[in-house]
């Protein structure tokens, strides 16, 4: 009998997908064929306490589908993890067409962190993010941002990177400086399964340059109003710069600290591969297979070995296992490479220029 329990290690991150249900029709969505019901109370419960139980701080990120169509349960499980004063830092991704008033004084009061996607200026973003009977969403996402600058809320702008908006990749920045709430972007690299199989990777060659404009405008702007603006990979460039361990880094899945449940309470390894029992672990009601999930975590390490033969490794923390080896799209492994060593470099130079004024 193969052990059940919390896991070979403590959760640091828990994904739930709320609902497999949502109102978009995006043209790369990965998980369009998830099961669209809505996960019960009791499946979301005994998810929390699962993770709760290494008794370690964790990441409890609430996804989709649109998890705002599930905003009842949203409320109960927030409401849980404030009243067991469970250790958890809780950041929802949203699309952003939802967010009313009410809402967003709620995600305050919750203290729930919030990310929104947005892929560029509106006429990029609406080519790829539209409701299902093809109108774009930018105008919308533009006012649910807004109405959560109103309650006080600051919030991170996720993008996908896709071949069609790579070239666009700035406009993100200006929006975001725009935009006034906005302190952090992140770029997501297209994950090419779902309906993101009809949907071309961006290259590594565009990717570098994509990422060179991002990083010279974020320094101008940054100029001109006082501050310039968080970017989650240079965020992550510099904190692995100081980071004393060989492995894995950048992927709590690969290391089996990291679990996606899915609205029926099934527990896969990563967010990209719901609904394959191949990364099947178990479910909330009997547990983590531990046995499995090691076999899983070394299986991706080993798939992804040639990553510790690259120079940049111990600054970069190795490279996405479900874009390369686990759906077989070297090309778009070959971005996310160009995408971190751009902001590592990025992240470089402003440690240096910083020493530069403090004279070190």
């Amino acid at each position: 009998m193969k052990s059940k329990g919390i896991g070979a290690v403590p959760l640091r991150m828990l994904v739930m997908s709320l609902t497999g249900n949502c109102n978009l029709a995006c043209r790369y969505c990965y998980a369009a064929a998830q099961d669209r019901r809505t996960m019960t109370w009791e499946t979301a419960r005994r998810a929390i306490d699962l993770a709760a139980t290494g008794k370690m701080p964790f990441i409890l990120q609430f996804s989709g589908g649109e998890p705002l169509l599930a905003l009842p349960l949203l409320r109960q499980m927030a409401d849980y993890v404030r009243s067991k004063r469970i250790p958890a830092r809780m950041d929802l991704q949203t699309n952003g067409t939802l967010l009313t008033e009410e809402t967003a004084t709620f995600l305050r009061r919750a203290r729930i962190g919030i990310g929104v996607s947005l892929d560029g200026r509106p006429a990029v973003h609406d080519a790829l993010r539209c409701y299902p009977d093809g109108r774009g969403t930018a105008a919308d996402v533009v006012a649910g941002i807004r109405q959560l600058a109103q309650c006080g809320m600051e919030i991170g702008l996720t993008t996908v990177v896709t071949a069609d908006n790579v070239t666009e990749l700035s406009g993100v920045v200006e929006m975001a400086y725009y935009l006034g709430n906005v302190r952090r972007v992140g770029f997501d690299l297209l994950r090419p399964q779902g309906r993101g199989s009809a949907v071309r990777s961006a290259r590594a060659k565009d990717m570098a340059q994509a990422m060179e404009a991002v990083f010279a405008l974020n320094r101008k702007l940054g100029r001109i109003i006082g501050h310039s603006m968080a970017i989650s990979q240079m965020e992550q460039a510099a904190c692995l710069a100081q980071r004393t361990g060989s492995g894995f880094s950048h992927c709590h899945a690969m290391n089996g600290a990291g679990v996606h449940v899915d609205a029926l309470g099934n527990i896969y390894a990563c967010s990209s591969f719901v609904g394959d029992a191949h990364f099947l672990l178990g479910d909330v009601e009997r547990g983590i297979d531990v046995q499995r999930q090691k076999e899983v975590a070394q299986e991706m390490q080993n798939a992804m070995a040639f990553c510790r033969t690259c120079v940049d490794f111990s600054a970069c923390g190795g490279a996405c296992y479900a874009r390369r080896a686990g759906q077989g799209h070297p090309a778009a492994s070959d971005a996310e490479c160009a995408l971190k060593r751009a902001a590592m470099k990025e992240s470089l130079n402003v440690a240096v220029q910083c020493n530069k004024r403090t004279g070190q």
